[in-house]
């Protein structure tokens, strides 16, 4: 009965986390095309620059302690008021940084515009702080609903003020406002409806073994964001902000459905490994579904992606954002390579090894920064190509480890994508066929490709029997016979 019970605890979960994911970053993207068409990609390079210091910190307040009180099998409110205060100290701390390191970047990157930037997009470092919390407080309750509602205020309110500040002439400010509008307000209607809220209590004993764990995953994550934000760092440096903004942006279409697909899991699968963390089996067999699944879902998006990314980009962002097709490749790659890696690495997180976790990092960033290094004497596109190298090294580390943990060897998690795989090349070619017709109109074009593929990958789907279209499948009729 209680695995029956947190099987559909996950499956509801995942329903109101993908339902979020879909509508946020759909009304998102369609506010960033509105943005990409008034602003000018200078800003939005001034903007990525901004956003490698903010991640990084942001990193440490959401990524360490919360977790922690996620994997903890018994906790309480002494706990979560104690690394409440922990996390708000941190957040005050890392703004109190950037705000004296805001007048040293500027100078580095030759744009005064930065200081003042920076001091005020790093507001929501404190903030975030809180909104932690209360993440790791619904995320044990496996109440994702609440973080529907949350996240569709913040988005639609955060959106009206960027297009507004935008279309006033407010260029880089319209960015900076729509970010902190959108954390403002999600923190602030989690704040009326979550039923946690700090306590004058504090334990020094509880908080030493949750910053023990927490603080590996937080070191973990640090080093991994930074490192991914590596080449954005040092483009910035070596190339102009337009350059930036090309490789950035062109980033910023696969990654928006890798990464809020693979989010969205994620987030429910995470606690309910958690649950049962004691059982590798159990751990396994959800990690094996969750390869299964979320290959079914990503490869073929980023498959007709790379089919379609020219005629896509040119008909959302207009030509003059055309230089950012080749980093859509190269990223949709790199997408499809890091999906089974990323489900492994939160399996040994599940399972309270996040020692293992840590040393993994000793081993993969200092190939990822030699890649980097030799990448920079060819060039912009060079550094890009080094995403799906790393992504496959990253891939062979963290199956090493589950191995060693729960005993998924990386022939099975190979196994567990190929047929994803090969369902996505086969839809992938289909459209690319498509495309070497004569077309006189762009739009249409790229109605047909997507209509196409669609259609493609369902029925080869049908036929193939495929076990992830079935599941679908019932969700959906479940769903309804519900309602």
């Amino acid at each position: 009965m209680a695995e029956t019970s947190l099987k559909k605890q996950i499956m509801s979960g995942m329903v109101w986390k993908f339902a979020e994911r879909f509508i946020a970053q759909g009304v998102s993207f369609v506010v960033s095309l509105v943005l990409a068409r008034i602003l000018m990609p200078s800003d939005y390079g001034i903007i990525a620059i901004i956003n490698v210091f903010i991640t990084i910190a942001d990193v440490l307040l959401t990524s360490g302690l919360n977790t922690a009180l996620i994997q903890k099998q018994d906790v309480d409110e002494l706990d979560f008021s104690t690394i409440f205060y922990c996390n708000f100290i941190l957040g005050m701390g890392l703004y109190a940084i950037l705000f004296v390191a805001a007048p040293f970047l500027a100078t580095a990157y030759k744009m005064p515009l930065l200081k003042q930037a920076i001091r005020v997009f790093a507001i929501r470092l404190p903030i975030s702080s809180f909104q932690s919390i209360q993440t790791a407080y619904i995320s044990r309750k496996m109440d994702f609903k609440r973080f529907f509602f949350s996240t569709i205020i913040g988005t639609l309110v955060s959106a009206v003020v960027g297009i507004v500040m935008a279309l006033k002439g407010a260029g880089v400010w319209a960015l900076i406002a729509q970010y902190l509008t959108n954390t403002i307000i999600d923190t602030l209607f989690l704040f009326v409806t979550v039923r946690w809220h700090p306590r004058l209590m504090f334990s020094w004993k509880r908080a030493k073994p949750l910053i023990a764990y927490g603080s590996k995953v937080m070191m973990t994550d640090l080093i991994g964001t930074i490192f991914n934000n590596l080449g954005d760092f040092i483009v910035g440096l070596r190339y102009t902000t337009a350059d930036l903004a090309y490789y950035t942006k062109g980033k910023q279409l696969p990654m928006l459905l890798k990464t809020n697909i693979s989010t969205a899991l994620i987030s429910v699968l995470f606690p309910g490994m958690s649950q049962v963390n004691d059982e590798n089996e159990k751990v396994k067999l959800l990690s094996r579904q969750s390869v299964r699944m979320l290959s079914y879902i990503i490869f073929p998006l980023m498959a007709g992606m790379m089919v379609v990314a020219r005629p896509l980009t040119i008909v959302l962002y207009t030509s003059k954002w055309i230089a950012m097709v080749p980093f859509v490749w190269v990223v949709c790659l790199e997408a499809v390579i890091s999906v089974p890696g990323t489900v492994a690495l939160q399996c040994v997180k599940a399972v309270g090894r996040s020692d293992m976790m840590l040393y993994s990092e000793f081993i993969k960033k200092p190939i990822f920064l030699i890649s980097i290094f030799v990448a920079l004497h060819f060039g912009i596109m060079a550094v890009a190509l080094t995403l799906p190298v790393n992504a496959l090294i990253e891939l062979v580390i963290n199956s090493y480890m589950t191995k060693k943990t729960i005993r998924y060897h990386i022939g099975e998690i190979l196994a567990d994508a190929f047929p994803a795989f090969a369902l996505s090349a086969l839809m992938g070619a289909a459209v690319y066929g498509i495309s070497l017709l004569s077309w006189h109109n762009l739009v249409l074009e790229l109605f047909v490709q997507v209509i196409a593929g669609g259609i493609c990958y369902i029925v080869l789907s049908w036929i193939s029997h495929n076990p992830e279209f079935g599941m679908i499948l019932r969700v959906i009729k479940s769903r309804k016979a519900s309602q």
